[in-house]
C-alpha cells in the first residue's frame, strides 16, 4: 500500500503520520473529557499529554535510529525524517519516564491514571492502524487487499478492528469498574488479544514478535488479577461508579460506535484502492 495519503504540490502527506496525529488528537479529547468527569485539573492533564507526546515521539525516533544505525550513517539526511520509522520501545520508554515524573509531582494514583488513559489509547492505536501499510499472507477472503497481483490479509484493518472494539468495551465499562486499574487491565487484555490474533495472519505463522507481545500482555493481566488483593476501601471508593449503572440511552445510540468502525475501515480500503 502507498505510504503517501495525498500530496499538496511538492509536499507529501503520509498516511501513517496523519493517522498517528488524528489518533492522538482523538485520545487527548477523550482523556480530557474523562479527567473533567473525575474533577481532575485539565491544565495539568494537558501538560502531561503534551509532554508524553513529545517525549514518546523523541524517544521513538532516537531508539529507531540507534537500531538502524548503519543505514543512517550511510544516509544521515534521513535521521530527522519520521517517515522511515519509529520504535514502539522508544515510545514506551518516553511515556514511562514522563508518567513517573508526573506521578511524583501530582497526587494522581497510578491505577486511576491508567484507567483514564487506557480506552483513549486503544482508540488512538485503532486510528493509527489505518495508516499502516503492512500486509500478511495470501488469502481468498473478501477483506483482502491486492498488492503485486496477490490478495493479502489486511493486517492494518484487522488491528484497527480489534483495537477499536477494545476501546468500545473499555469506554462503556468506565462507569461500572469495581476497583482502580480494572479498566486498564481490561483494555490491556483486549489489545494483547488483538496482537495475538493479527499475528496469526502474518507471513510467519508462529512465534512472531506481535504474537509474543500479545501473549505476554494477556499473561501479565491474568497474573495481576490473580495475585493482587484489592482492599475493601478501594471497592468502596468505586461504589459511585457502580451506582450509575449501565447506559439508559436508546439502542440506536448505544450502537452508534459502529459508525466509527465503518469510517476507519472505509479510510483503510480507500487507501488500498488508490495504491
Amino acid at each position: 500500500m502507498d505510504t503517501v495519503l495525498f500530496t499538496l504540490g511538492p509536499v507529501h502527506i503520509y498516511a501513517y503520520g496523519t493517522m498517528l496525529a488524528l489518533g492522538y488528537g482523538a485520545a487527548v479529547i477523550l482523556v480530557l473529557r474523562e479527567a473533567r468527569r473525575r474533577d481532575w485539573s485539565l491544565e495539568v492533564m494537558l501538560d502531561y499529554l503534551i509532554c508524553v507526546f513529545l517525549a514518546g515521539l523523541l524517544m521513538a525516533r532516537v531508539v529507531f535510529v540507534l537500531y538502524e544505525l548503519p543505514y543512517f550513517i550511510a544516509f544521515p539526511e534521513e535521521m530527522l525524517s519520521l517517515n522511515t520509522g519509529l520504535s514502539g520501545l522508544g515510545a514506551f520508554l518516553g511515556f514511562v519516564g514522563v508518567t513517573v515524573w508526573f506521578l511524583h509531582k501530582t497526587d494522581w494514583y497510578y491505577r486511576d491514571l491508567a484507567d483514564v488513559l487506557a480506552p483513549p489509547m486503544a482508540l488512538a492505536w485503532a486510528i493509527t492502524s489505518v495508516g499502516t501499510s503492512t500486509v500478511g499472507r495470501t488469502t481468498v477472503l473478501a477483506l483482502a487487499v491486492v498488492a503485486d497481483g496477490q490478495r493479502l490479509h489486511p493486517l492494518g484493518a484487522y488491528q484497527a478492528i480489534g483495537n477499536y472494539l477494545t476501546f468500545v468495551m473499555g469506554w462503556n465499562l468506565r462507569r461500572r469498574i469495581k476497583f482502580p486499574g480494572q479498566l486498564a487491565l481490561v483494555t490491556a487484555f483486549g489489545l494483547g488479544l488483538t496482537q495475538l490474533f493479527v499475528g496469526v495472519f502474518q507471513e510467519r505463522l508462529f512465534a512472531t514478535g506481535r504474537q509474543l507481545l500479545g501473549l505476554l500482555t494477556m499473561v501479565a493481566v491474568f497474573s495481576i488479577v490473580k495475585y493482587t488483593d484489592i482492599p475493601q476501601q478501594e471497592h468502596e471508593e468505586m461504589a459511585h461508579y457502580r451506582a450509575l449503572g449501565p447506559s439508559r440511552a436508546p439502542w440506536y445510540r448505544r450502537i452508534s460506535w459502529v459508525w466509527g468502525l465503518v469510517l476507519l475501515l472505509s479510510i483503510y480500503y480507500l487507501r488500498a484502492a488508490s495504491s
